[in-house]
């Protein structure tokens, strides 16, 4: 690119200027792929830091986006912009200009007389404004004023699908239903089990289920269709085997009518054989009465399940994204509420619009509009309807409805409805953003050739229903918004590999894609990444609609020798090992006496083996621990061998300086990964820089939490509060070959963009189970028992949105390219055709991919991407080696074994999970109120320091104790199941038998073991108890298990259900056991506090 074309002003440079200057104006930004929008929002905040109204504007100003990593980026990008402007001088800008017209550099001030005063003031009213998810938002919102209509000020927050906050609830719920009437729920029961509405309880929101309970079935089931079993009597086909299966139908469908009608006992539906005299419709028709009615019913009672399960949230202070956004929205329900928060004058700057629900919208603009406004009557296209709009410069939304790409958490035409409004002048006006920086040009001329159409009035699919009978269907696709390039984009290229057809082409889907991987392959085997326009294979990314494809592909390319990097979307922040170390660094530096973490950390960290680690502790009793006893000496390291010595002392000057408020805690943090040589480790094992990346941004984190005032412990507690958080992967291996789903790609750009399958159709199959429309026209929310039972014209609409979607995402995978893009093309006889459109097919014009030059044009090639080609993959040079240690260029590091935590080998253990069971990256922070895990908790407490050699009176005394610990944690409730529980645990033989003198006991034993022969895959965590006795030669392993009985449930039946539920775990101790007493019996045991027993595990 010439530095004359850099040098042109942009073409939509007007709209931008506007966007930044015009605080006090509401804007709605249309903005392309790749147009610069955080960009745009952070310029637009920095003029905002450096006007005279900063210091009232900015506190309450929320600039909120769907994830907290875009919400940082804004914030990071708003302060570099913030301090590039006051370098430049441009430290107190004139007042907004009134006709919006573009500010000249002639018209700028001079730079003020004292710029670091102004300087740290535009920089300190920038750091109030509040920068988060719109989550996090509405429950600052909820926090602030919700404290009077009870809101927990200080909840748990738990994903929307959390499945132990789920399955803890089921547990103890005790499943009786008011909703229908008890004969209308034996009828239910009868054909549908209970467990078919946990699905619908757990996705209803409180306004929909409240709208369900109130449209309950009317009587009883009304049968199977009369008429339609008739007919189906009536149905023949010729002799043969269809014959038989038609009358074996036939007499089944009557068998089944019959039964209905005259008994009571369980009754599930039936299917057809064989699909002869269109048997599957005449089935489907015979049961439409059963299954609308009991679709109904179901509607009720998971509105009902879905009430309770929300208010057992509720009272144990837990909570879900969605609850976050229902309680901001009760919140502003009230109408004294709702008065005081517009009052406070709040500005909303929303990213990312096209992936914002209808409540979260609704949450952000209501905020924004004048007191007194009536909730929910803005925007209303209706002439003369509209209520008042967002007061100017208190609402801006920013966001491209071309990549709105996640239907099933938001409605693109919700936002559309507001961008709508706002292009009419309702409530502020709209702006485009068409420059792109990221797409070459020539990808721009081929997608502005072809989107047009894809998105146009030529297909079917980009149009609604139409409302009434001769009415004009609706267009509901989102226009295209031809792209522009930028002055500085590469001219880059668009190309092709052809495919070749097989000689026998009758190949199954999976077949055809696996044989468009052997080409794949082949290609960049023979040409290496300079065959695509590549300087490296990091630069490559291959982009497909499903994830199955990718594995398809990327196992064909290992086994062709090249290397690839399949990347997840989002990985667990406490999976990733960086985040693990930093986090169990910072926890005992905070607390130096908890022994379980110095454990974690002197073996991950530095490397110390759990034999010296074992040999070395000095207070190896826990009990003595809990009581001010010290484990190892980081007071006195030299106390200790190496290397356990030098650990301890890298960590003492730390530790020593944990509250010391005088330092500056990003230096503190630098420091401390210096000191730990967390960099190398990082590198160690990953050399292409992903967990070294993923260490810069916690240390860019810790700088941010540091201006605010944080120190060492307030940073702990935000790494501990983030540790179930999910977050994209970072950079892949330089030499290796990207995979990301066309989803997971959004936001992300390489140099050269391959998408798999054009030719393949997607669809989706039909999801099992009870269907949940939210929004029936002129119903409201509505229960489908499958999506069979939909109407015909329901299924039409939304097959046609799933390929408006379809279309978004092929705009996403293409505008994905910075330098080229190549589409693997066989023509039209490649693939199989099925259900479903493929990419082709949104596409429209193959006529434009098969004129795309191929790639393996060497002229082509060094044109587009200026790559010399001198050979083969096998002479490409690899990377460079900057920031790797010289150990990596001596030997390669062996795999490491897979980790397993016990718990994982049974079903969640909510009171295991709540000990932090194995290292920091494991946490679970127990729940508030939560009495279940409390005193699970409670009980491994006392078991943990009883006083196993002591006489009965002090035994006693300890339990005494013991229980008024109880009261302290669980309440009355909890100190009654305790001394019940006890009074069991002290009569059994249990008791007598762990306290026989020739046991050696040790309590909450920490485990890092092979777990099989091959050292595959090892065991972390924590043992509750084992016991050893020497001369008999045997060793036992023993695991409490609080869990409650189930109603009815006997001693017996528990403890063969616990038995079930936990032999996997226990087992897994048993082979660690094993390890430890290599020629010992090793028994196992779980110990029920609920039946005062235990029950012996076979080992394996």
């Amino acid at each position: 690119m010439s530095d004359a074309n850099a040098q042109q002003p942009l073409a939509d440079a007007g709209p931008r200027e506007r966007f930044r200057n015009e605080w006090r104006s509401n804007f709605a930004v249309s903005a392309n792929a790749g147009s610069g929008k955080t960009t745009a929002i952070s310029e637009r905040l920095a003029a905002m830091a450096m006007s005279p109204e900063a210091a009232v504007m900015l506190p309450k100003t929320a600039v909120v986006t769907y994830t907290k990593k875009a919400a940082q980026q804004i914030g990071e990008r708003a302060r570099a912009v913030l301090l590039r402007r006051l370098a430049e001088g441009r430290a107190k800008p004139p007042a907004e200009p009134s006709n919006g017209n573009d500010l000249s550099d002639a018209a700028q001030p001079e730079a003020s007389p004292y710029p670091n005063q102004s300087g740290q003031a535009a920089l300190n009213h920038l750091e109030r404004a509040f920068f988060g998810t719109i989550h996090g938002f509405c429950l600052t919102l909820a926090k602030r004023h919700g404290q009077a209509l009870g809101v927990n000020l200080n909840p748990e927050v738990v994903s929307d699908g959390d499945a132990a906050c789920w399955e803890e609830f089921v547990e103890q719920d005790p499943m009786r239903f008011d909703a229908l009437s008890a004969e209308q729920l034996r009828a239910f029961l009868r054909h549908m089990p209970l467990t078919s509405i946990f699905g619908l309880a757990g996705k209803i929101t409180a306004s929909v289920a409240k709208e369900l309970r109130a449209r309950k079935p009317a009587g009883l089931p009304p049968g199977p269709d009369a008429r339609a079993l008739d007919e189906i009597m009536e149905l023949s086909t010729r002799a043969g085997k269809s014959t038989d299966a038609l009358r074996r139908n036939q007499q089944n469908a009557v068998e089944w009518s019959r039964r209905f009608r005259e008994e009571k006992t369980f009754l599930p539906f039936i299917s057809p054989e064989g699909s002869a005299a269109n048997i599957k419709e005449h089935y489907a028709q015979f049961f439409v009465p059963m299954k609308s009615w009991l679709a109904a019913a179901s509607a009720t009672l998971a509105a009902e399940l879905s009430e309770r399960y929300r208010n057992w949230r509720f009272e144990r202070g837990v909570q879900t994204f969605a609850d976050q956004v229902e309680t901001a929205l009760a919140v502003l329900h009230n109408e004294a509420f709702l008065d005081k928060i517009r009052a406070e004058g709040w500005r909303v700057i929303l990213d990312e619009a096209q992936d914002t629900d209808p409540m979260q919208f609704a949450v952000l603009v209501e905020i924004a509009r004048p007191p007194g406004a009536a909730l929910g009557t803005w925007p209303d296209a209706r002439a003369g309807k509209s209520g008042p709009a967002p007061r100017p410069g208190h609402f801006c939304m920013v966001g491209d409805g071309q990549q709105a790409i996640y239907g099933s958490r938001a409605d693109v035409r919700n936002f559309t409805r507001h961008l709508a409004a706002f292009e009419r002048g309702d409530g502020g006006e709209k702006l485009e953003f068409s420059v792109t920086f990221r797409t070459p040009r020539r990808a721009i001329a081929l997608f502005n050739e072809a989107f047009p159409g894809a998105f146009g009035k030529g297909n079917d699919f980009n149009y609604g229903l139409p409302p009434a009978e001769g009415a004009e269907p609706p267009l509901l696709q989102v226009p295209y918004q031809p792209l522009i390039p930028g002055p500085s984009n590469a001219e880059g290229a668009a190309c092709r590999i052809e495919l070749s057809l097989p000689s026998d082409n009758r190949l199954s889907v999976e077949h055809w894609m696996q044989l468009e991987a052997l080409q794949l392959a082949a290609f960049f085997k023979a040409r290496g990444p300079a065959g695509v326009g590549a300087k490296e294979w990091g630069d490559v990314c291959l982009l497909a609609p499903a994830n199955p494809w990718l594995v398809t592909v990327g196992k064909i390319l290992k086994e062709s020798g090249l290397k690839v990097a399949l990347q997840a979307r989002r990985n667990r922040c406490g999976d990733n090992p960086v985040y693990a170390w930093m986090t169990g660094l910072l926890a005992v530096i905070c607390d130096p006496d908890n022994a379980f973490e110095w454990f974690g950390v002197l073996r991950e960290v530095f490397g110390v083996s759990d034999a010296l680690l074992a040999a070395e502790i000095r207070e190896p009793e826990l009990d003595a621990l809990g009581k001010g006893g010290r484990n190892w000496l980081w007071e006195t390291p030299e106390e200790h061998p190496r290397p356990l010595r030098d650990a301890l002392e890298t960590m003492r000057p730390f530790v020593l300086r944990a509250n010391d408020g005088g330092l500056p805690l990003a230096r503190f943090a630098e420091e401390l990964a210096r000191a730990c040589k967390i960099e190398e480790r990082a590198l160690a094992i990953s050399p292409g820089g992903e967990l070294a990346d993923e260490l810069h941004r916690l240390l860019a984190n810790a700088a941010a939490l540091g201006l605010e005032g944080a120190g060492p412990r307030e940073w702990l507690a935000h790494l501990l509060d983030g540790l179930d958080e999910q977050r994209p992967t970072g950079k892949a291996e330089r030499d290796a070959i990207n995979l990301v789903t066309s989803h997971s790609s959004k936001g992300l750009e390489w140099d050269v963009v391959i998408p798999l399958g054009f030719w393949r159709p997607q669809q989706k199959p039909p999801v099992p189970g009870m269907q949940l429309v939210p929004e029936v026209p002129g119903v409201g929310p509505v229960v489908y028992f499958d999506t069979a039972s939909m109407p015909e014209d329901m299924r039409v609409s939304r097959d046609r949105e799933a390929k408006r979607e379809q279309a978004r995402l092929l705009y996403v995978t293409l505008t994905r390219a910075k330098k080229r893009l190549v589409i693997p093309w066989g023509g039209g006889g490649f693939g199989k055709a099925g259900n479903g459109a493929s990419f082709a097919d949104i596409f429209g014009r193959v006529d434009l991919i098969e004129a795309l030059p191929l790639c393996e044009s060497e002229a082509e090639i060094a044109d587009a991407a200026g790559v010399a080609q001198e050979g083969g993959a096998d002479e490409v040079s690899s990377p460079s080696g900057n920031g790797t240690p010289p150990l990596l260029a001596q030997a390669e590091l062996p795999p490491l074994p897979a980790r397993v935590l016990p718990h994982q080998l049974a079903h969640f253990d909510a009171v295991r999970g709540a000990l932090h069971e194995a290292t920091a990256d494991d946490l679970r922070p127990a729940r508030d109120g939560d009495e279940a895990i409390e005193y699970g908790l409670w009980w491994h407490g006392v078991m943990e320091s009883l006083p196993w050699d002591a006489d009965d009176v002090v035994l006693s005394a300890y339990f005494e104790k013991s229980l008024e610990a109880a009261r302290e944690r669980c309440g009355e409730a909890g100190l009654a199941r305790g001394r019940e529980e006890l009074e069991r645990f002290q009569a059994g033989e249990t008791l007598r038998e762990l306290r026989e003198p020739r046991w050696t006991r040790e309590a909450e034993l920490p485990i890092f073991a092979p777990a099989n022969e091959a050292g595959d895959t090892w065991v972390d965590g924590i043992m509750d108890m084992v016991i050893h006795d020497a001369a008999a030669n045997e060793a036992r392993v023993v695991d409490w298990k609080t869990n409650r009985r189930r109603a009815g449930e006997s001693d017996d039946a528990l403890l063969a259900r616990l038995a079930d539920e936990y032999a996997p775990q226990l087992r897994a101790y048993g082979r660690c056991v094993t390890g430890f007493f290599p020629k010992a019996r090793v028994r196992l045991f779980v110990y029920s506090s609920a039946a005062g027993k235990v029950i012996e595990i076979a080992g394996e």
